[in-house]
């Protein structure tokens, strides 16, 4: 709930070095995650995602774990 509530890193990071999308055509969520890298580690990640508060919660959950 703290994430569906709270999300982190919520947003598109500009200029992003990666992007990737994944979606489920069966319910309608879509989530793009952002990407910036540096000295090939990732310093930065953001994402957008559209569809229910699970599916929020979980990208919010993604980017922290990244």
């Amino acid at each position: 709930m703290d994430h569906f509530m709270n999300p982190r890193n919520a947003g598109e990071i500009e200029d992003p070095d990666g992007v990737g999308e994944v979606g489920n055509p069966a319910c309608g969520d879509i989530m793009r995650i952002y990407l910036k890298i540096e000295d090939d580690r990732i310093i930065d990640a953001g994402f957008r995602t559209f569809g229910c508060g699970a599916a929020k919660a979980s990208s919010s959950m993604a980017t922290e774990l990244i």
